[in-house]
């Protein structure tokens, strides 16, 4: 017997689906009773209560429907292509013709599962800060062993803390949470002792992957996230022995040519650890505003924006509207798995670097009188900015 199922007014499409979802999986055939092929009632039905989703479990959700009526579309778009290959008067057309329309379906493959490779989705996927490094150590790790794979390799690491934490400062800061870790960063600059480097930033990780205050924010915020980048053993030892070998190379402890090998061996695959653990930045680009039209009629901001995802900083310009009146045009941005905006000026700044003449992403290193000095991420490039605007904003977040 079929018992029909009718939603009740008011439930949305999103709701229906997150229902029926959750009927057909185990746990709710344990709690109506359908063991051993136990007859089902309507009263065990009514009785069962119907969990639904939060807003952030709800999005996620939206994201992989998606995804999968995405695939479920390549799949018709497959099977037809096969059911097509008898209407062809020889074989030699029909192999011509299923060549040239496959080829859209065989690049979508080849591309997906290139996305297993994490070495591939950094390099693609990742913001440019940490994928144009992880390029440069790529490549000199490919060519075997050396002085330069290995100083590359490290510095990937320092720039892969450096920059999670740039964003765990700039949404703790926006969030009214104060951080022990950037307190001592104030004070070194302050102090005008030198930059910051790999221990500040470890130290900001390790904060965020323990501090209490943090567990108050909602389930979506992404501080969570970065939460999770140090927050198990394995990744907590893998920085620690980057870490040591860092400081070893800043002290003049240079590693041995005997030992170069399974020292590039071992650091690469720290490294890969962390990278590993930081695969939400695929999920977060960096966006740099280069133009804001603000709408009072509709409300809405007209955006346009470059993307810098990947290892190349040029890249085009797209455009998006949104519902904000407070967004700034040349300030970078994250934009999270939820589509939000979460600004990262001062702690992040984008320019084009006179050094290198290329667009780079910078963070304040030091803070003498009356100027400030930055340090790119790409190239660690520096470059002397004297505007009281910067300086007043790194005082406005507390870092001066």
């Amino acid at each position: 017997m079929a018992i029909p199922l009718r939603p009740r007014p008011g439930l949305d499409a999103q709701q229906r689906r997150f229902a029926v979802l959750f009927l057909g999986m185990p746990l709710a055939r344990k709690l109506i009773g359908l063991q051993a092929g136990l007859h089902l009632g309507g009263s065990k039905l009514r009785a069962l209560p119907i969990p639904q989703p939060d807003e952030a479990l709800a999005k996620a959700l939206d994201d992989v429907t998606a995804a999968r009526t995405r695939l479920e579309e390549w799949q018709e778009e497959a099977d037809s292509l096969l059911a097509s290959v008898f209407l062809d008067r020889t074989a030699a057309a029909a192999r011509s013709r299923i060549i040239a329309s496959g080829r859209g379906l065989r690049l979508r493959v080849e591309a997906a599962s290139l996305l297993d490779d994490l070495g591939h989705t950094v390099r693609t996927r990742f913001p440019y800060p940490v994928a144009s490094r992880w390029r440069e150590a790529e490549a000199q790790t490919s060519a075997g062993p050396s002085q330069g794979a290995y100083a590359a390799v490290l510095d990937t690491t320092e720039i892969l803390l450096c920059y999670t934490a740039q964003l765990a400062l700039a949404l703790a800061s926006s969030s009214g949470i104060e951080l022990g870790s950037a307190t001592a960063i104030k004070d070194k600059l302050s102090a005008g002792r030198g930059g910051p480097g790999f221990g500040d930033w470890a130290f900001v990780l390790q904060e965020v992957s323990t501090s209490r205050k943090l567990r108050a924010l909602p389930p979506g915020h992404p501080l969570h996230d970065l939460r999770s980048l140090l927050d198990n053993k394995e990744t907590a030892q893998a920085r620690q022995r980057l870490s040591d070998r860092r400081n070893d190379q800043a002290h003049l402890r240079r590693i041995d040519p005997v030992d170069l090998p399974r020292a590039t061996s071992e650091a690469l695959a720290d490294l890969t650890c962390l990278l590993e653990a930081a695969r939400f930045l695929a999920d977060w680009p960096l966006l740099h505003l280069t133009t804001v039209r603000w709408d009072a009629l509709t409300r809405t901001a007209a955006l346009e924006y470059r993307e810098l995802t990947g290892d190349h900083p040029v890249v085009p310009t797209r455009t998006m509207t949104v519902p904000r009146n407070d967004l700034e045009a040349g300030s970078l941005y994250m934009r999270d798995s939820d589509h939000e905006l979460h600004l990262l000026r001062p702690f992040l700044v984008g320019r084009d670097c006179p050094t290198c003449r290329l667009w780079s992403t910078f963070h304040v290193d030091r803070a003498p009188k009356e100027k400030v000095i930055l340090k790119s991420l790409e190239h660690g490039h520096v470059v002397e900015d004297a505007s009281p605007v910067l300086r007043a904003s790194l005082e406005h977040v507390q870092l001066l």
